[in-house]
């Protein structure tokens, strides 16, 4: 007995460590994947709104996080740098529990922004070692933490260049032709600080090389510059510059400080870096010399302009395109074609400088209906091939060259009016109309080209002439394609037939209220539209593609019935039938005083049999 007792004890002790064991290993699980807070919301008080990343000093920003509701994750801190923010998470903002809805609990929690500052928020289960970080995207090519800036501190933001020229097109510039050893100078805002600010200008021949350094992956393709401070009054900004002498093609930089680097958009802080781009002496850009929509009979000619370029340099077009606007298939590959040189001459621009222009064409073919085409203009510049100065491809949809037609009445009309009056729209995607003529189908067309009146016609057809029409539309234009539109119109002049082949006999009066009708209706022509039997008695009967009708009468009275049918061209015809209804009354029954008496021996009768009945069952 003591044994089994032992063993009992010994199992359940086993399970028991093996529970605890289970739960603590469930935790630590728990924690690693499910204690991930994540960011709701986040306010500057007074700027409620505001989409921007940079406030004033002394802003208090309210955050909201939220957790996984039923993991049971035991605090919530902020974490980072600025602003008394730490990295440790011992010393971490603690958030407040606020509420819990539906699946996840909110967490708040409020601090004053001093300085530039970063965080993000840490939760855990447990023991506070067992948590895990919010995810977070990198920002600004910084790291992957939430930033903040003040006003008063922020990272340099581009302000203009000197001796280059805005392309038109964001962020790229060109510089004057024809100079040796130009030099131009680039200028960067700082808010706040002073003088002794460490403002550097990156530069690179190569973008990505720019975004690489963002990343702190240095390279040696990328020169840092330190800028110059410019005294110069402004109230609320530095000016910091360099100036630089171009020795190759293009030049791409950007700007940044210990505060980080330009990622200013609009007046606000984004998350994208701002690479800016300097050519030196050229600038090129292609377009369509059709400047109307194209069609499948365009070949697409293309015209490339080049400021600043030298001789020895080639220009073409580089292409793709695809099926259609809803079908992305690639039908012709990126394809290159070389542009011929048609002609040069100089143009002094706005800021006085004296540019070589010269302008290539080239064409590229027909394509189909639907067709999206893709291009843009490439140069070879010492064997270096660069893509056109806008960045961007151009787009041009093929159009059907096909006039489209508009023509009502619409295509199987019916009507028994003799006048009819037809309404017309020509629309075509470019070209003129040369040939328009309007067919009304009896035998009299009409050129409507020189007509006065551009969408409407009046036509009268022969009076009582029963019969259909064919009426056209047939246009052409001066790209050689054209269309027609035939519709056909029934003129019905003849009222349809309607009998009534059988009926209760009107001759005499209908004592039960009863009526029934067998009807005959047809229409050669166009058909029937409908039939209605009005009872006389204010009922309106529905009665088409029916042959028997019935009808009860409620007063005796006499009715009118009238029966209508119409055709579809909207011919009627009529018939009236006329019913006495004369209904019967019948004599109601009164009781007589001798089955009253019956009733009453009956009853007696009744209560003497059940009588004898229980007496005979009491004596057995």
């Amino acid at each position: 007995m003591r044994l089994k007792k032992s063993l009992t004890l010994l199992l359940l002790t086993s399970i028991i460590v093996s529970v605890v064991f289970s739960v603590t290993n469930t935790n630590n699980v728990i924690a690693e994947d499910e204690a991930k807070p994540r960011l709701e919301s986040l306010t500057a008080e007074g700027f409620e709104g505001f989409p921007g990343k940079n406030y004033p000093t002394g802003t208090l920003i309210d955050v909201e996080y939220s957790v996984k509701r039923y993991v049971g994750v035991d605090g919530v801190v902020l974490v980072g740098e600025g602003s008394n923010f730490t990295l440790d998470i011992n010393q971490g903002l603690e958030l407040n529990f606020s509420h819990s809805l539906e699946v996840r609990s909110y967490y708040t929690g409020t601090f004053n922004l001093t300085e530039h500052t970063y965080f993000k928020a840490y939760g855990w289960i447990g023991e506070i070692t067992n948590g895990t970080y919010e995810e977070v995207d990198f920002f600004a090519h910084l790291g992957p933490w939430h930033y903040l800036f003040v006003n008063e501190i922020l990272a340099p933001q581009f302000d203009k260049i000197i001796n280059a020229t805005s392309t038109g097109v964001d962020k790229v510039y060109y510089s004057p032709a024809n100079y040796t050893n130009h030099t131009i100078v680039i200028r960067f805002k700082v808010f706040g600080g002073g003088e002794n600010e460490n403002i550097t200008l990156v530069t690179s021949l190569y973008r990505d090389k720019i975004s690489n350094a963002s990343l702190t992956v240095f390279d040696s393709d990328v020169t840092f510059i330190k800028m110059d401070w410019v005294n110069e009054t402004h109230e609320a900004y530095q000016i910091y510059n360099t100036t630089i002498t171009f020795t190759t093609r293009t030049l791409f930089f950007s700007a940044n400080s210990s505060y980080g680097w330009d990622t200013w958009d609009g007046g606000l802080i984004k998350e994208k870096l701002n690479i800016y781009r300097i050519d030196n002496g050229f600038h090129f850009e292609s377009k369509t010399v059709l400047n109307e929509k194209h069609t499948e009979v365009d070949p697409v000619r293309l015209n490339i302009t080049s400021i600043n370029a030298t001789a020895f340099e080639s220009f073409g077009i580089s292409y793709y395109v695809v099926e259609s606007s809803d079908n992305n298939t690639e039908i012709v590959p990126w394809t290159l074609v070389e542009a011929s040189l048609n002609t040069t001459y100089f143009d002094i621009d706005n800021d006085g400088y004296n540019s070589t222009i010269r302008k290539f064409n080239a064409t590229i073919g027909s394509f189909n209906v639907g067709n999206i085409v893709y291009f843009e203009a490439y140069n070879i510049y010492k064997g270096a091939h660069y893509n056109e100065t806008t960045g961007n491809l151009h787009r041009v949809e093929i159009y059907d060259s096909t006039p489209e037609l508009y023509l009502t009445p619409k295509g199987g009309i019916y009507t028994n009016n003799k006048t009819v009056t037809f309404y017309y729209e020509i629309e075509m995607t470019r070209g003129n109309i040369t040939e328009a003529t309007f067919d009304y189908g009896d035998g009299t067309p009409l050129d409507i080209l020189s007509l006065e009146s551009n969408d409407t016609l009046v036509h009268d057809y022969p009076v009582g002439i029963t019969a259909f029409y064919n009426y056209t539309l047939f246009v052409n234009n001066s790209l050689g394609t054209f269309n027609n539109l035939t519709q056909l119109i029934y003129l019905d002049f003849q009222n349809p037939i309607l009998e009534v082949t059988s009926s209760t006999n009107p001759s005499r009066d209908i004592v039960d209220g009863f009526v029934e009708l067998r009807l005959e209706y047809s229409d050669a022509y166009t058909g029937m539209k409908y039939v209605y039997i009005d009872w006389g008695d204010g009922i309106v009967q529905n009665v088409t593609d029916e042959y028997y009708a019935f009808h009860y009468y409620v007063e005796s009275a006499t009715y009118n019935i009238t029966i209508t049918a119409q055709d579809r061209a909207g011919n009627n015809q009529s018939l009236v039938l006329i019913y006495n209804v004369v209904l019967s009354t019948e004599t109601p029954t009164e009781p007589t005083p001798n089955s009253f008496v019956s009733v009453l021996i009956a009853l007696v009768a009744m209560g003497i049999v059940i009588s004898s009945n229980l007496k005979l069952k009491k004596r057995k």
